[in-house]
């Protein structure tokens, strides 16, 4: 005890005797560091705009979390999470001791959980979330997400885009994608079975009336075939433990590859673009809507399609469109960018997907190629024409269109 006390004193007469302190500084990027919180908070630190450290003055607290792993310590495995004390350059006081940020990581990198937490989102939805627990009280959430538990299908997934977002942990590896508790129901197999390329000409095909390996729409060798698509993507997050935690099935629905890569993914670039360049941190919502439909091959009729089909019960539809609310909260200015999930319609049958005023023209920082039906067709709508048609996008004071 005698110890410690000492101990303290002298770390705060280093503080005060040394004037010209310029605090801690830290790299907070990689996949093994312990999230930076706020302490007794539940909220993230981030570096300041365009910087790729975190800066601490003298003295300032600190929670340094490593969520159900274990906080490192010059290789001691201490606990979850630990509360840190600034002193200057990379140097924390911690339990008593002085550490070196270099020496301070996690077991393994945070763990991050998706649940179900109160109240429906719509008619269809439950609310659940993904995120981190930092202990018993306290919830570090990445994102909401509305969840249909009939189509087990997200309905749309919140996060806010830091507008720090351009300086992010890089060459993180892509985790496998993890089913939470609760959320699916698959008899037959797994979701990960579903999206293999022969399961899901399979399925597809038996649908259409085709056999059972046909190419017709589901194609070996190309970008034709069903991805996991993110609704919040990695590159939307900062810290390589974010990056991770959107790799869950609830925050994915079926998405046609060659859209995946090419006019969604600019859609994502685009936005972090705009919160870079306007330095604005936003608020997105990501979201489907509807079920993707192609023509029986006997009858014609145009059929609903979904990876999952077992005894009479479907899950997982192809939604018809993915949709992305973006939304200023300062300048309360927000507009709806949309692409449509079905790389096989000609020009008069993507008319139908179409489920609001294209106003894309207005929208000076978009970059995609709108109307490459492969790469899937896209337009922009504002917030309010939009939640005419899907009512569960949530209400928002929006004033104008974020141009």
């Amino acid at each position: 005890m005698l110890f410690v006390t000492f101990f303290l004193l002298f770390v705060q007469f280093l503080l005060v005797s040394n004037v010209n302190a310029t605090g801690c500084e830290v790299d907070p990027f990689a996949l093994d560091t312990p999230l930076l919180i706020t302490n007794g908070k539940s909220s993230i630190i981030y570096p300041k705009y365009n910087e790729r450290t975190v800066k601490f003055d003298p003295g300032e607290t600190v929670e340094f979390s490593c969520a159900q792993r274990f906080v490192v310590l010059d290789g001691n495995q201490t606990d979850p999470i630990v509360t840190a004390t600034c002193i200057s350059g990379e140097t924390f006081s911690i339990f008593g001791e002085v550490y070196s940020w270099s020496r301070i990581s996690c077991n393994y990198h945070p763990l991050p959980v998706g649940r179900f937490t109160n109240g429906n989102c719509s008619s269809l939805g439950r609310n659940a979330e993904i995120g981190f627990v930092l202990d018993d009280h306290r919830f570090l959430r990445t994102m909401k997400i509305c969840f249909d538990t009939t189509n087990q299908t997200p309905l749309y997934s919140q996060f806010e885009l830091s507008s720090t977002i351009a300086v992010n942990a890089e060459g993180i590896p892509r985790p496998s994608f993890h089913v939470d508790d609760g959320f699916y129901r698959i008899y037959d197999g797994s979701l990960k079975h579903l999206y293999v390329r022969e399961a899901e000409q399979s399925t597809v095909n038996k649908l259409l009336g085709l056999s059972e390996n046909s190419q017709k729409y589901i194609h070996n060798g190309d970008l034709f075939f069903l991805s996991k698509g993110h609704l919040s993507a990695n590159g939307d997050f900062v810290y390589a433990a974010q990056k991770n935690s959107t790799f869950r099935y609830i925050n994915t629905a079926p998405q046609w590859q060659s859209i995946n890569g090419f006019n969604w993914n600019q859609v994502e670039t685009d936005t972090r673009h705009y919160a870079t360049m306007h330095n604005v941190t936003l608020r997105v919502w990501t979201g489907t809507y509807g079920v993707t439909t192609l023509p029986h091959e006997t009858t014609g009729e145009e059929t609903e399609l979904y990876l999952y089909v077992h005894s009479g019960h479907r899950g997982l539809p192809l939604p018809a469109i993915f949709w992305k609310l973006v939304y200023d909260p300062l300048k309360k200015k927000g507009v709806v960018l949309v692409t449509v999930n079905n790389p096989h319609l000609n020009q008069d049958g993507v008319k139908k997907y179409v489920v609001c005023k294209d106003i894309s023209r207005s929208v000076t920082w978009l970059k995609w190629d709108k109307d490459n039906i492969a790469h899937g067709y896209s337009y922009a709508c504002s917030v309010q024409d939009f939640r005419n048609v899907v009512s569960y996008v949530p209400k928002l004071d929006v004033t104008g269109l974020l141009i």
